[in-house]
């Protein structure tokens, strides 16, 4: 990547000219306090910018074409979240872009390993290239288990001569996160190739590490993997970065590490920890932001505000070699934040590559739209409409495995529940007890295929909700109470091309939101997204589940490289064993 963000000579020349005090700044921002991230000293000064970079900080620099005065607001450099996958916020690149730059956000590693599993190296490039003249930078992480595991049907598989090629890319950072960890554990040469394949070019290889410990985390960590954002408690955490790794604080919609890490970050080890949100949806997004809401709950809770920002900056940028950002600097990218406060963070404004891209929570600069093939918008291949009865289980004699959902944590519990069956043998959703019935249907291929089990913990009394957002393969996930209402959610959803939706006990739909784009995300603006999703919680809410993003719990309920119990089109899978149940 690139250690200095100009490679014209007579730009330099210009910058140099500026910081020489010879010429003016393009842009001079006065009477602000410049929080340095690395010494953590908080300075009233100015800062020159000359085109894209700054060019100098001081108070003896006082000449610019255009001069804003702060009048002792706070600097800092532009935020840098180190795991997003843009596809969870439901939004496209570009709104995605337009919301979060307005909260101070101007660079983010971002892994696309939900579209990659929908459409493959065809759908890795192509939001590549809707990444492209944003004004935020969405640098790429290429997927690394695509498909996550062989336990369910993905809609495509990227090789490890694919992952070398994609690596090649300028706006790569590195490998993403790699969730296969017994294939690292065991050597699995595929595995081993698209390791390799990052280390080669020089570039990073991302964790995903849930409750590794001991010989196998040393293990783990022996083939170059450096970053884990799946850390659950502190002492996982502190094992972790005693080892040398990094760890991403996750604070996302459907879950949050952060008040459990944050109290064991210090002067000393906070190289050791960046911040991340992983998945946050575009409500959210809205009400109450993005990694500046992060820094605010970290504050509330007692955290110093100038280590908060060095996590949120300069160690992101660091890790992942982008040497030209993540300070406020002389020769660092003018990415700046203008915040009213270290404690509210309410950014007032943003600047980009040296332009004024926000103001007062809105962004100011035109944003294109992307483009999307046709094939991305016609991703739901399902082989003929669901009926009730496609929805019988059967489990078997003794105890019935039951996936428990464990209330904010991605984590599943795995009970056996001596359960009363119909005739046949079979099962059905108990309500009163609090358990329903969860399915998955391939929806890559029209295979047919599809598996039904049982969950607790959804806490819907009636009705069903389905969606097509279930990590990481993205088939059809749908739960609820009655087989009919289950049948009448995904035949809407098929009829949709994918989304989410919520319907009554009799299979009316009351309320739906379309992800035209591979299932995953919306061509509408950020506040009709905004909508929807809240239209859809309420209707969660009436059919009796109080969970706060019960559509975010029931997408990592198919996810089978997180403990403890999970579903795929495939079966109920033992994480912790490996194994189908």
């Amino acid at each position: 990547m690139k250690l200095y963000p100009l490679s014209n000579l007579e730009e330099m020349k210009e910058v140099i000219a500026v910081a020489r005090g010879d010429e003016p700044a393009d842009l001079l921002l006065t009477n602000g306090r410049v929080v340095n991230v690395f010494n953590g000293e908080i300075n009233e000064t100015n800062l020159a910018i000359k085109g894209t970079i700054i060019a100098a900080i001081g108070r003896e620099y006082k000449q610019g074409k255009e001069i804003i005065d702060l009048e002792g607001k706070y600097l800092t450099p532009g935020l840098i979240d180190a795991h997003l996958h843009i596809e969870s916020t439901l939004l496209q690149p570009a709104e995605l872009a337009r919301i979060i730059v307005a909260r101070g956000t101007t660079s983010v590693i971002n892994d696309p390993h939900e579209v990659a599993n929908v459409l493959g190296v065809k759908g890795v490039e192509m939001m590549l290239k809707a990444a492209e003249n944003l004004p935020c930078d969405f640098f790429s992480t290429v997927p690394s288990c695509v498909p996550a595991t062989n336990m369910e049907t993905a809609g495509a598989e990227i090789d490890a001569a694919q992952v070398e090629k994609l690596l090649q890319h300028p706006g790569v950072v590195g490998l993403g996160e790699m969730m296969n960890y017994p294939g690292v554990l065991e050597g699995d040469p595929e595995v081993m190739e698209k390791i390799l394949a990052s280390h080669r070019i020089g570039k990073v290889v991302d964790g995903h590490a849930p409750g590794l410990s001991g010989s196998e985390l040393q293990a783990y960590l022996a083939a170059g993997i450096s970053t884990d954002h799946e850390t659950i408690t502190a002492d996982e955490a502190l094992e972790k970065i005693n080892c040398g790794m990094k760890v991403i604080i996750r604070h996302g919609s459907a879950s949050s590490s952060l008040e459990e890490l944050l109290p064991l970050v210090n002067a000393g080890n906070v190289d050791s920890f960046m911040f991340g949100n992983d998945d946050r949806e575009a409500a959210e997004l809205i009400s109450k932001g993005h990694l500046d809401d992060l820094l605010k709950t970290a504050v509330k809770m007692g955290s110093d505000p100038v280590m908060l920002i060095k996590m949120a900056t300069i160690n992101a940028a660091a890790h992942y070699r982008l040497y030209d950002r993540g300070a406020l600097a002389p020769g660092f990218l003018a990415d700046i934040v203008v915040f009213n406060n270290l404690k509210d963070f309410k950014a007032e404004m943003v600047v980009k590559n040296g332009v004024l891209a926000a103001r007062q929570g809105s962004t100011i600069l035109d944003i294109e739209k992307n483009n999307f093939p046709g094939e991305a918008l016609q991703s739901v291949n399902v082989l003929s409409e669901l009926k009730a009865d496609d929805f019988g289980y059967n489990p078997g004699a003794g105890d019935v495995p039951v996936i428990g959902v464990v209330p904010g944590q991605l984590v599943t519990e795995k009970l056996y529940l001596d359960l009363e069956r119909s005739e046949g043998g079979f099962v059905r959703a108990n309500p009163g007890a609090g358990l329903n019935k969860i399915a998955v249907i391939e929806r890559h291929h029209a295979s047919g295929r599809m598996a039904v089990a049982l969950v607790k913990g959804l806490e819907l009394n009636r009705g069903a909700l389905a969606s097509t957002v279930a990590h990481d393969s993205h088939n059809i996930l749908v739960a609820g109470v009655e087989e009919k209402a289950m049948a009448a959610a995904v035949n809407e959803l098929i009829k949709m091309g994918g989304g989410f939706v919520a319907v009554n006990e009799n299979g009316e739909t009351l309320a739906s939101l379309s992800l035209q784009i591979a299932g995953l995300m919306s061509l509408e603006q950020a506040p009709v997204v905004a909508e929807a999703m809240d239209k859809l919680l309420n209707a969660a809410k009436a059919l009796g589940s109080g969970l706060p993003q019960p559509f975010l719990t029931l997408a990592f309920l198919a996810l089978p490289v997180i403990p403890s119990l999970k579903i795929t089109d495939r079966g109920l899978f033992d994480v912790d064993n490996f194994t189908f149940l």
